[in-house]
């Protein structure tokens, strides 16, 4: 014989789609409130597996986060920004103003921290990163996750792009003088990073890391999927936004790649 269950709320009937008083086994149902040619001895009936069903249980979709508008978002509160405490900010950072500036930071009063915006590679805004005073990190409700681009800002690119992890360290590559963009971490974003090198046709990319294991994992990884040569520079404090502030200059960054090991590109990536 079948071994009966009690319908319940993850097992609705199949028949009349409550989920009390009826039972269900492996082969049908027995529904105590639609009727069938076949009547049970606890009072209701009999519906086999095979039968028209009655009752189709409803799938429930799941609720979708509202789309949110993130260049309007960020551009109300870049809007709204007082320079004054932008300048501040750059102080207790040891970057230039303008760097922040060309990243786009932004003070986001309604979460008390700053703003970020995260980019795809064509530059349109996807996604807005949040710091508070204190170094916490976290994102807008809502974003996707992209890269930090700067805008306006006075470098010439000669063909070598620098990667940095988060936007206070592109900050500090900005003002060191480097033709940088930022990922939010040491891993993601490499689909938008190899078509970034393809829009800015860069010859080479040398990946900034913090002097950690989880970064040079990371831009290990990375290496492995570019279309062309590549380096990895580790400064020798915490990161770059910390050589900075100890008097490290652009020279003496190029001085170092040169001893770098370089990558050959990764020819199936080019195309």
């Amino acid at each position: 014989m079948s071994k009966w269950y009690r319908v319940n709320r993850k097992h609705p009937c199949a028949v009349c789609g409550r989920r009390d008083w009826c039972t269900y086994t492996d082969d049908g149902s027995c529904c105590m409130r639609v009727q069938s040619e076949v009547p049970m001895r606890n009072g209701g009936w009999l519906h086999r597996e095979n039968d028209a069903p009655r009752y189709v249980q409803p799938i429930r979709k799941a609720i979708e986060d509202r789309p949110i508008d993130t260049l309007g978002m960020w551009r109300r509160w870049f809007d709204a920004t007082d320079y004054q405490r932008l300048d501040v900010l750059g102080i207790l950072l040891g970057v230039d103003t303008d760097a922040l500036k060309a990243i786009g930071c932004a003070w986001a009063a309604s979460y008390n921290a700053w703003a970020f915006p995260m980019k795809d590679a064509t530059g349109k805004v996807i996604g807005i990163r949040l710091r508070n005073d204190a170094g916490d990190k976290w994102a807008v409700k809502g974003s996707k996750s992209g890269l930090f681009i700067p805008e306006r800002y006075p470098i010439d690119f000669d063909g070598t792009l620098w990667l940095t992890e988060g936007p206070t360290d592109l900050a500090a590559a900005l003002s060191l003088g480097l033709f940088s963009i930022g990922r939010p971490a040491c891993l993601g974003q490499e689909g938008f990073i190899l078509d970034y090198l393809r829009i800015i046709k860069a010859r080479r990319l040398v990946i900034i890391t913090d002097n950690d294991e989880p970064g040079i994992r990371g831009a290990e990884k990375l290496q492995k999927q570019l279309p062309v040569l590549s380096c990895v520079w580790v400064p020798p404090v915490k990161d770059i936004r910390e050589y900075l502030n100890r008097g490290g200059n652009r020279r003496m960054i190029e001085s170092s790649i040169k001893d770098l090991v370089w990558t050959k590109a990764n020819r199936s990536m080019a195309a």
